[in-house]
């Protein structure tokens, strides 16, 4: 296994995602922009105003940029956005399209991650990082966080269970979906079984810990972003290993080799694990 640095100078780097047309993306929060990675090259600025493209900031921290990104299945860019409040679609035109911006007539807090199930449907997390002093303004927002599912225009609040939900994966059948928090009141890593149309049947503790993004691979090991690096779990929440990093990691993406190389923001810098048995 090697560890390598494939790129820095970032202010705080989250949200990588392997693009299928041979490049990494990943989003710098606060400099509000998504840049974009070719093996062996400089990285460049793909979207500017990533996450925030209004005027007023006072009711958000620093964090207004967008954070989790993924690919769908026609490799549109989907983008979670702090400052906007919303979860976004970038079309291959470039256009950028609102999925969601609210819930129960309110603006959510700040869409933090997502994962794209294979029928299209997208969950993500939705903690206050993104708000003024990183907490709650029930006035204003959600009253609380929470895990959404989106589908054909119609979102469902599926669970409460965090203030701080973060991390969301599914894993390999997608017969259960995680979700961690990284905040230091609620280490905890939950894992929630979904029933074919999505809904939650039934939840369970994985582990006790705290994690910031979360990945599985095909045997269903989940990898973890913690401060001591990326923690190794199995399916059943034993530790496997730990692979330790220069910097705290804070989100990964499996890269073109299918779960042989791991891309992982962290901080200020771009790594790539390769060799990974």
């Amino acid at each position: 296994m090697t560890v390598e640095k494939l790129a820095t100078g970032f202010q705080f780097t989250e949200g990588p995602i392997w693009h299928p047309s041979g490049f990494l993306l990943f989003s710098d929060i606060p400099a509000n922009k998504i840049y974009r990675l070719y093996p062996g090259k400089e990285a460049e600025v793909y979207l500017d105003r990533s996450g925030f493209t209004g005027a007023d900031g006072s009711l958000l921290s620093d964090m207004i940029g967008s954070n989790g990104l993924a690919i769908d299945s026609n490799k549109n860019l989907v983008l979670c956005q702090h400052g906007n409040h919303a979860v976004s679609r970038i079309d291959s035109n470039g256009k950028m399209h609102v999925l969601t911006d609210r819930f129960d007539g309110r603006p959510y807090n700040s869409p933090n991650d997502l994962v794209i199930s294979s029928d299209g449907s997208i969950y993500f997390t939705d903690p206050p990082y993104g708000l003024k002093e990183q907490v709650i303004h029930p006035s204003i927002f959600q009253t609380g966080a929470g895990v959404y599912r989106y589908k054909d225009d119609e979102v469902k609040l599926l669970t409460t269970d965090l203030r701080y939900p973060n991390g969301i994966c599914f894993s390999p059948r997608e017969e259960y979906i995680y979700v961690g928090s990284n905040h230091p009141d609620e280490p905890i890593i939950w894992r929630y079984t979904l029933s074919k149309s999505g809904e939650i049947l039934h939840q369970s503790e994985l582990i006790e810990h705290n994690a910031d993004g979360i990945k599985t691979n095909d045997r269903g090991d989940l990898f973890l972003a913690t401060d001591k690096g990326i923690l190794i779990v199995s399916a059943e929440g034993k530790k496997l290993d730990l692979i330790s990093l220069p910097e705290t990691p804070s989100n990964l993406a499996w890269g073109a080799a299918a779960y042989k190389e791991l891309y992982v923001t962290a901080r200020s810098s771009i790594y790539k694990i390769s060799q990974l048995q």
